[in-house]
């Protein structure tokens, strides 16, 4: 039902005041000596085609008139259907996420605020969970993965689709053993492939989120960093992990060997891009906020209403039942004086 009002409105709903004089007119007509609010002595001939006048009033005729009066007056306030329309236009940014999902990302040292207890989450898992929340946050934009090891692979190409691109984020595991390592600049290269497939971008982004050095690969980040700015894609590089992570098995890893942070600043350097060091899950949500602040996608709305006049139902049903209340009155007239 609410679905439906929400559609019906009036469109000069001060003539709806009128409706407070419908009482007035009911209590005036069964005032002492008032039968009737009108004689019509041209139609009392058709008295004679009906039954006899009786002797008595009949007690709902006072009412008849003003509550015929009822749809008249919603006529006049002009009760439209109308129908709300928008269109949007957004001058998408492509985007892809790198995700590094080599075996360091299994180290438990991140912690989500949403967590009751303390239990500290996988690198791999808090980043899926922040990548699902920036990917949702962009509707407008094609959006794609690649994860890597020691070689990249392309999970998803850019999509508007983002429903099924969450859902191939969470099918991504770590990746160790033979494939162990991690390629960075043969990351960046896969990523830079797929956005220079799409066409018609206003811009084009590379995310690139890991916790390691690059120690695998034939193509090193600076150079693949030069290839996407030859290009003009952008990237913004985060490196996740806490001071002091340790892997499953107790080892601690020393910061030294956890990240080439100089690395990763010139990648976004030479791209234009921009550094972020996530030490903690708090660190690299504001990563992604920051990202997502910086890289607006421009959508334009118009909207528009589509009306249609219902006026003339509620005004045919008001003469109506005048007509009616006129027969009536002609066929059963009140008694004569």
């Amino acid at each position: 039902m609410s679905s439906i009002l929400k559609h019906f409105v009036f469109a000069e709903p001060w003539w709806l005041l009128l409706l407070a004089a419908i009482p007035l007119l009911c209590f005036l007509g069964y005032r002492r000596g008032v039968n009737h609010y009108l004689t019509f002595p041209t139609l009392r001939v058709l008295g004679t085609l009906g039954s006899k006048p009786k002797n008595r009033t009949w007690n709902f005729r006072p009412l008849l008139i003003p509550l015929a009066l009822i749809p008249a007056i919603l006529g006049l306030a002009r009760p439209q259907w109308q129908k709300h329309f928008e269109t949007r236009t957004a001058s998408g940014i492509d985007i892809i996420v790198a995700l590094d999902t080599s075996f360091s990302m299994d180290i438990r040292d991140f912690v989500s605020p949403q967590d009751l207890v303390i239990k500290p989450q996988r690198r791999l898992d808090a980043a899926k969970e922040v990548i699902a929340q920036f990917i949702e946050n962009r509707p407008d934009d094609r959006i794609g993965i690649v994860s890597f090891a020691a070689r990249p692979y392309l999970a998803s190409p850019g999509t508007m689709d983002h429903d099924i691109l969450i859902e191939k984020l969470g099918e991504l595991v770590l990746v160790n053993g033979e494939e162990g390592g991690t390629a960075i600049g043969s990351a960046i290269s896969a990523a830079a492939t797929s956005l220079e497939e799409l066409k018609d971008s206003k811009s084009k982004i590379i995310v690139l989120v890991s916790d390691g050095e690059s120690n695998s690969g034939q193509l090193t980040p600076l150079e693949a960093a030069e290839f996407s700015a030859e290009l003009g894609t952008k990237i913004y590089t985060i490196a996740i992990g806490t001071e002091d992570g340790r892997l499953p098995n107790g080892i601690q890893v020393a910061k030294q060997q956890e990240f080439d942070v100089k690395t990763l600043q010139d990648i976004a350097k030479i791209t234009k891009g921009e550094f972020y060091r996530a030490l903690n899950y708090s660190g690299l949500k504001n990563a992604f906020q920051s990202i997502d602040e910086l890289e607006k996608t421009e959508v334009e709305k118009e909207r528009w209403t589509k009306s249609r006049e219902l006026f003339h139902y509620f005004v045919g049903t008001s003469i109506a039942l005048l007509l009616l209340v006129l027969t009536i009155h002609a066929l059963n007239p009140p008694p004569l004086p």
